[in-house]
C-alpha cells in the first residue's frame, strides 16, 4: 500500500466532545465522536493531525502528533483570535465548494463565517447554540426545564401551548429569524456561490433553512476536511526504515 493510502486520523478536540475521523491517504473513511475528556488512544505510530478548539485535555506530544496552529490555515487575511475549526471550515467549503462561500457552523456556539471570491475573510457573527440557550434557560430560571433537540422532530409551532415546546419554539423560530436575515444580508453581498451547513445541530436546521437557497449544501465534516488539507501543505513524507 502506497504512503498516501495510509491511514491515518484527524481530530477535533472540543470542549465537550472529540470527532476523530479515519482518513486513506485523502478519502474520509469513518467519523467517530467520544467524550471530550475520556483519554485518548489510537494505534502506535498513526500519524494524528488534532485541531485543539475547546478545554479538552490534548494527547501527549510525539512524532507523530501534530497540532495546527491558525497560522498553517492558508485562509487569506484571518484576524488574530479567529477561531481554528471557523478557518478550517472556511478553507475546506471553499477548496471544496468553490469561492465565495459561506458557513454555518451550529455547534455548542453557533458560528456564520464568509470569504469572498477571492478566498480572504470577510467576517462573521457567533451566537450561542440550541444547546446552549436552552441550557441557559434551565440554569437561570427557577422553573423552566432542560429541553433537549430531535432532528427528527416537526418544526415546534410556533404559538405552543405546553412549556417545553414554548422553549423550542422560542429558540428555534427566533435563531431561523435571524439566520435567515443574514443569509438574505449575504446574498446582496455575493449572489452567487455555495452557502454551507456543518456542526453538530446542522442536521436539524438544514431542513428549515433548505429552501431559502438552492446553493445551501450540508457538510457535517468541513473541519476534518480542513485537517486533512492542512495535512497535505503541511506533512513531511517518512521514510520507511533503512531508506536512504
Amino acid at each position: 500500500m502506497s504512503s498516501e493510502a495510509e491511514r491515518w486520523l484527524a481530530a477535533v478536540v472540543g470542549n465537550t466532545h472529540v470527532r476523530w475521523g479515519w482518513f486513506a491517504g485523502e478519502s474520509l473513511v469513518k467519523v467517530e465522536q467520544f467524550p471530550a475528556h475520556q483519554p485518548l488512544s489510537w494505534p502506535e505510530e498513526t500519524e494524528l493531525w488534532l485541531a485543539a478548539v475547546g478545554s479538552a485535555p490534548l494527547p501527549p506530544r510525539s512524532p507523530w502528533v501534530h497540532c495546527l496552529e491558525l497560522s498553517q490555515v492558508p485562509l487569506r487575511d484571518p484576524y488574530p483570535g479567529l477561531g481554528l475549526d471557523r478557518a478550517l471550515a472556511l478553507w475546506a467549503a471553499g477548496i471544496r465548494y468553490g469561492w465565495p462561500c459561506l458557513v454555518i457552523d451550529a455547534g455548542t456556539a453557533l458560528t456564520l463565517t464568509g470569504a469572498d471570491a477571492e478566498g480572504s475573510l470577510v467576517g462573521g457573527a457567533i451566537l450561542p447554540g440550541l444547546g446552549l440557550q436552552a441550557q441557559a434557560l434551565a440554569d437561570h430560571t427557577a422553573r423552566l426545564p432542560k429541553v433537549e433537540w430531535d432532528p427528527g422532530a416537526p418544526i415546534p409551532p410556533r404559538w405552543a401551548r405546553d412549556t417545553g415546546a414554548a422553549i423550542r419554539s422560542g429558540i428555534l423560530h427566533t435563531l431561523l429569524a435571524g439566520l435567515r436575515d443574514f443569509l438574505a444580508d449575504w446574498r446582496r453581498r455575493f449572489p452567487q456561490g455555495p452557502l454551507l451547513v456543518t456542526g453538530g445541530d446542522g442536521e436539524l436546521l438544514y431542513p428549515h433553512l433548505r429552501p431559502l437557497d438552492a446553493e445551501l449544501r450540508w457538510d457535517p465534516h468541513l473541519v476534518l476536511r480542513g485537517i486533512a488539507g492542512c495535512r497535505q501543505l503541511h506533512r513531511v513524507v517518512r521514510k520507511p526504515s533503512g531508506a536512504e
